[in-house]
């Protein structure tokens, strides 16, 4: 993938600003939160500023297991982000529903965004209300889209497959190309 040429230049010069955005769809409707300080409109969904989340993509996996990610956002007053205020999200639609992490590339200069690069996807599994030391919390566990390598109807890889990603390899060969098999046994 190629990227924009002012992107790379403020790369190479170490002088990129560099913001957080996750994307939620609850319900039908999508939500976007991002850590700036101003609404953000990316590809039709407004992004509303919120400095106080936080989110860590998932660390690498090898095979193809889904791993866990947490997003986290704290209870703050004087924000008006009350205790109250995170208990609504239980009137929300979310398990099961996408999340994606991304990362926004702006021009420190001009303030133009250059580029949103895509961190990690999954599904909200849970949400947990966290009380620790009189703070208030949510955690949103959120599973890796490595998930849909597991589910029924959808696509497995095939040894064909492979043999478009490394010619020779003999890795799915054997693999099954259903996920039942039925025998009539007759006694």
């Amino acid at each position: 993938m190629s990227y924009p040429a002012r992107l790379e230049q403020l790369l190479d010069e170490g002088r990129i600003a560099i913001r957080g955005l996750i994307l939620y769809k609850f319900g039908n409707a999508w939500m976007g939160v991002w850590t700036g300080n101003y609404e953000l409109v990316y590809e039709g969904v407004t992004y509303v500023p919120n400095q106080l989340i936080t989110a860590e993509p998932p660390d690498g996996a090898m095979g193809m297991e889904a791993t866990e990610f947490v997003v986290t956002m704290p209870a703050r007053s004087d924000f008006g982000i009350t205790p109250d205020k995170l208990a609504e999200i239980e009137s929300q639609d979310y398990k099961g529903r996408p999340c994606q992490l991304r990362e926004a590339y702006f021009d420190p200069d001009t303030r133009e965004l250059l580029h949103v690069e895509e961190l990690a996807f999954g599904y909200v599994d849970y949400i947990t209300h966290v009380t620790e030391g009189g703070e208030m919390r949510l955690e949103g566990h959120v599973i890796s889209g490595a998930l849909d390598n597991h589910r029924d109807g959808y696509r497995s890889a095939s040894h064909e497959d492979q043999q478009l990603i490394s010619e020779g390899d003999r890795g799915f060969e054997y693999a099954t190309v259903i996920k039942t098999e039925k025998f009539a046994i007759e006694l």
